[in-house]
């Protein structure tokens, strides 16, 4: 398994968009939405360079990116569990060393990743309940 992180480019956009809107990754992430193609090319135009696409024998299998600092980070689940989410993690961190990840309590393979990447838990986010807000 050869595993590359390249800058992201405009051919990617459409594989993250569809990753990111897969339901078997969409619980991971805080904001679980879908994505139309407009909001994608809306956002990438914007956010292109915060993205790097992780290639596995130069085909894509994941992705990652930071937005002030926070990283977003999705491999594809054909790929989990083999070190990809540690390998893109560690490499963009060479690259923007003061980076930090929110991730969601019971998202326990990011949390995992992160930790073998050499993160540590520091801080708790709390919020309302969804249903007690008004």
């Amino acid at each position: 398994m050869n595993l590359d992180l390249k800058q992201n480019e405009k051919k990617y956009w459409e594989f993250i968009r569809i990753l990111r809107s897969d339901e078997r990754v969409q619980s991971g992430f805080i904001q679980d939405s879908n994505i139309s193609q407009i909001e994608q090319e809306t956002y990438m135009e914007k956010y292109n360079d915060n993205y790097y696409i992780c290639l596995c024998d130069d085909k894509p299998c994941g992705f990652i990116g930071e937005i002030e600092g926070d990283i977003r980070v999705c491999t594809h689940p054909e790929y989990q569990g083999i070190g990809v989410g540690t390998f893109m993690i560690k490499e963009l961190t060479k690259v923007k060393p003061d980076i930090y990840a929110k991730v969601k309590i019971d998202n326990i393979s990011s949390v995992k990743a992160f930790e073998r990447a050499g993160y540590e838990k520091k801080y708790f986010i709390l919020e309302p309940k969804k249903d007690e807000r008004k």
